[in-house]
């Protein structure tokens, strides 16, 4: 009975790290959007401002 316990807590160690990994993925990628976006942004004022 122990041992299937501890396969039980192991199972929820490796879901909680891969959930952790996801979130880590999803923060680190809006981010980086994020910094494209504005780059773009920038670019864009930058382009304007210069055909007036």
């Amino acid at each position: 009975m122990w041992f299937a316990s501890h396969k039980e807590e192991v199972r929820r160690m490796i879901e909680i790290q891969s959930l952790i990994a996801t979130i880590y993925i999803l923060y680190y990628s809006l981010i980086g959007v994020t910094i494209i976006t504005f780059a773009l942004i920038i670019a864009l004022v930058v382009i304007i401002s210069k055909q007036k």
